[in-house]
């Protein structure tokens, strides 16, 4: 049984290697630092004046933390709540996944949340909302290696394991093609499209967890070696180059998931390409689009 409170602590050596990284690949050391693991209590208080309907865009980090990309994140989002008429609430406090609290909310984003953040209780009530269905948005940083003590999580919205990312250069542009041309949340986006991010690599492919894959990286486009990925030889995920999912769906229960590992840098949400389709994916997980599900995956 997980404590309500723990710390965990890094190696000095590990630490002084991270940095040593940092500094070689230009990375701003305060943009990714391991903070202790430390669970909410107390919720966060949220006026009862907020504006319905509304989103909760979720940044705690136990992990990794991206400054830059939960800053784009947060101002995208912002922007799109006064756009569509949504009452918006950020915060770093797990305590609000509760069950009176998540009641309030019609979409929840976590933002590059990473690391161990919610309680069993806080996992619980997150599940029972999303299940029951709710509409949640995955960005980046909370689709990494960090979550898989969250064996629901980890396996029904993230699906593949997280194993690295190219360092040696750390960020590349490469041509990101659109894998399912039927799909509401890729409607209007092009076949293929070049965009600029820390592009994960993962164990294994996401129809292997029942999800459905919308986009892809051409692998072609980057080195891997160098990379900070632990098994090199098998950083490729699929049998053609562009079948290295980046972007996928899921429908646990009767909610709707989105996940994408794009958003390292808050220069991914100025690109017109990926705010339209974020912008459908919000609506997707609603269901405001594709009301009969053919957007899902097909159950085997």
């Amino acid at each position: 049984m997980r404590q309500m409170k723990r710390t965990m602590t890094k190696a000095v050596g590990a630490i002084t290697a991270f940095f040593a990284i940092a500094a070689c690949q230009g990375v701003t050391a305060q943009n990714e630092i391991e903070t202790p693991i430390v669970y909410d209590d107390i919720p966060p208080h949220i006026t009862k004046w907020m504006q319905q309907p509304a989103i909760l865009v979720f940044s705690k980090t136990n992990g990794w933390r991206h400054n830059e990309g939960i800053a784009g994140a947060d101002k995208f989002f912002v922007e799109l709540s006064r756009e569509r008429g949504y009452g918006i609430f950020t915060t770093v406090n797990a305590a609000v996944f509760n069950a009176e609290d998540l009641a309030r909310f019609d979409v929840i984003v976590f933002n590059n949340a990473t690391g161990d953040t919610l309680s069993p209780d806080q996992e619980a009530a997150f599940q029972t909302w999303l299940e029951a269905g709710g509409a949640w948005i995955g960005l980046h940083g909370s689709g990494d290696n960090s979550h898989t003590e969250w064996a629901w999580y980890h396996r029904s919205l993230i699906g593949p394991t997280f194993t690295g990312h190219p360092l040696t250069p750390h960020f590349h542009i490469v041509r990101v093609e659109t894998l399912d041309t039927d799909h509401p949340v890729m409607a209007d986006a092009p076949q293929v499209w070049r965009h600029d991010d820390e592009w994960y690599f993962f164990d294994s492919h996401p129809t292997e967890y029942g999800l459905r894959p919308l986009a892809g990286i051409h692998e072609t486009d980057f080195n891997p070696e160098g990379a900070d990925v632990q098994n090199l030889a098998n950083w490729a995920m699929g049998d053609t180059p562009a079948e290295h999912p980046v972007i996928w769906v899921g429908c646990p229960g009767e909610g709707r998931s989105f996940y994408s590992a794009l958003g390292h840098l808050d220069l991914s949400y100025d690109s017109e390409t990926y705010r339209q389709i974020l912008g459908h994916a919000f609506e997707w997980v609603q269901k405001k689009t594709d009301e009969a599900g053919n957007g899902c995956p097909v159950p085997e």
